[in-house]
């Protein structure tokens, strides 16, 4: 590896992402924001994020696949479906990479890598044709001071259903019912379910019909991780996420690291006022 003083724009976007990452769950978690999907079910961090505390012990890969499909007044059917492969092993240490689309058009044309290190305290972030990796130098969470220097966070933690932040005005709609699924087995692994719904009355934000909204999550209580989850807005309509080809075995160590031959460009998050990024010495 080389260890470069300069950053180019790009690789500076992508540390900054790379902390946005790491810290946006912590403030989401204090603001009362959970992991949510958006659009009916409030902020989050949607699937594939860094949310949740840093989970040890539970090593997995698997791959994530998230479908959207709306289905518009004339009938014609929108859908979209992003892949991730994942990875987690038993120190907490976290993997992502975003496959291209199958079209290999759009945001989503080329593979993108993030690795969380609650270990080394590290985020990097890189693409497989660019033969840069970002590495962001993260601050000790014990010395670390203010809201966005919270605990480190890192995928695959249980969702926390917290139905009333879900949903956006939920202080002033009816409160959600949440329901119990029971357990299943789902790919593999056991899964307690639950359903959150909620009604937005008629009239309530400019509707002349009642809208309910839906949310269903799987979890695994074994990994601590949502295997299966699926949202129903008629607004923006159904988001689904499954969980397949789950492993729990230990994975390859060379996951968690830049890869060997890339140029790497180095940072430490915080510079003057714990602000910006200062080159790593």
């Amino acid at each position: 590896m080389v260890k470069k003083r300069g950053m180019s724009k790009s690789g500076i976007l992508c540390a900054v992402a790379g902390l946005a990452l790491a810290v946006t769950p912590v403030l989401n978690a204090q603001r009362g924001f959970g992991p949510g999907f958006g659009g009916g079910f409030g902020r989050g961090e949607g699937f594939g994020g860094f949310h949740g505390q840093v989970t040890t012990g539970a090593p997995f890969s698997a791959t994530r696949t998230i479908t959207r499909t709306h289905t518009l007044t004339d009938g014609t059917t929108i859908s979209h479906t992003e892949t991730i492969k994942e990875a987690r092993d038993s120190q907490g240490r976290v993997f992502t990479e975003t496959l291209p689309s199958p079209t290999g058009q759009g945001p989503h044309n080329r593979s993108f890598v993030h690795v969380f290190d609650p270990v080394n305290r590290t985020a990097i972030s890189y693409s497989l044709d660019s033969k840069q990796a970002n590495v962001l130098h993260l601050p000790d969470p014990s010395q670390s001071q203010g809201q966005s220097q919270g605990r480190f966070h890192g995928p695959g933690a249980a969702d926390a259903d917290e139905a009333g932040a879900r949903f956006p005005g939920g202080r002033n709609l009816p409160a959600p019912t949440v329901e119990s699924l029971g357990s299943k087995t789902i790919n593999g692994v056991v899964a307690d379910g639950t359903r959150t719904t909620r009604v937005i009355p008629a009239g309530a934000q400019g509707n002349d019909k009642p809208i309910t909204i839906t949310h269903e999550s799987w979890t695994s209580t074994d990994l601590k991780i949502v295997v299966m989850r699926v949202d129903s807005d008629p607004r923006s309509g159904t988001t689904t996420m499954q969980l397949t080809g789950i492993s729990r075995e230990e994975p390859a160590a060379a996951l968690f690291q830049a890869p060997a031959g890339f140029t790497v460009n180095e940072r430490t998050a915080g510079g003057p006022n714990g602000r910006g990024f200062a080159p790593e010495p």
